[in-house]
C-alpha cells in the first residue's frame, strides 16, 4: 500500500459515514412521508452538505502525488471530512416521527453553521498550511465568502436570510464543483 492509499483510507471513511448519515436520515424522511413536515431551505441545507462530502472525497485525488505526510498534515486534511460528518449528524434529530423541519431549522442554526464556518476556514487554509500552496486564488477566495455567509447564518434566525443566503451556498457548492474540478486526471 502506498502513503496516498494509506491516508485516503481513513479520509474515505469518514466521507462515507457523512454520507451513510445523510442518506440513512432522508430514508428516514422518506419513509415518514407526512408525519415529517418538509422545509425546502432544509432540503437545500441538505443537498449542499452532500455535495460537499462529494466534494472533499473527489478533491482527495489531488493529494496523490504528496510524497511524505505528517501527522498534522493528515489532521488537517480529515478537518473537512470531520466537520461535515458533524454537520450531517446536526441535520436531524434522532426523532423524526412528528417534526416540523422548519421549526427544527430555526431552533438549531447557530452550532451547525458555525462548525461550517471552521471547517471552510480548516479546507481554505489546508494546501497553503500544508503544502506551501498560495492562500490567494479564486477557489480559497469563495471558501472565504463562505466563510462569511456561514457567520451570517449562525448570527440570525430570520427567515428572509436564511431564505436567500442558503440558496446562494448551494448554488456556490455546484459552481465549485463543475468550475474547479470537474475531472480528474
Amino acid at each position: 500500500m502506498d502513503r496516498f492509499s494509506f491516508v485516503m483510507v481513513l479520509f474515505s471513511i469518514i466521507v462515507g459515514l457523512g454520507i451513510t448519515e445523510l442518506l440513512r436520515n432522508v430514508a428516514r424522511q422518506i419513509q415518514l412521508g407526512h408525519r415529517t413536515k418538509f422545509y425546502w431551505v432544509h432540503g437545500f441545507l441538505v443537498v449542499a452538505v452532500f455535495v460537499s462530502l462529494l466534494q472533499q472525497w473527489w478533491e482527495g485525488w489531488d493529494q496523490r502525488n504528496v510524497e511524505a505526510w505528517s501527522f498534522d498534515v493528515m489532521l488537517l486534511m480529515l478537518g473537512g471530512p470531520i466537520g461535515l460528518y458533524i454537520i450531517t449528524h446536526l441535520l436531524y434529530p434522532r426523532q423524526l416521527d412528528g417534526l416540523d423541519l422548519k421549526r427544527f431549522y430555526y431552533e438549531s442554526p447557530r452550532t451547525l453553521y458555525v462548525i461550517a464556518a471552521a471547517t471552510a476556514i480548516i479546507g481554505t487554509v489546508y494546501r497553503p498550511v500544508a503544502f506551501g500552496d498560495k492562500i490567494i486564488d479564486p477557489d480559497n477566495a469563495a471558501s472565504a465568502v463562505m466563510v462569511l455567509v456561514f457567520l451570517i447564518l449562525a448570527a440570525t434566525r430570520r427567515e428572509k436570510v436564511h431564505i436567500i443566503l442558503v440558496p446562494i451556498v448551494l448554488a456556490a457548492i455546484l459552481l465549485d464543483v463543475f468550475i474547479f474540478i470537474p475531472t480528474i486526471e
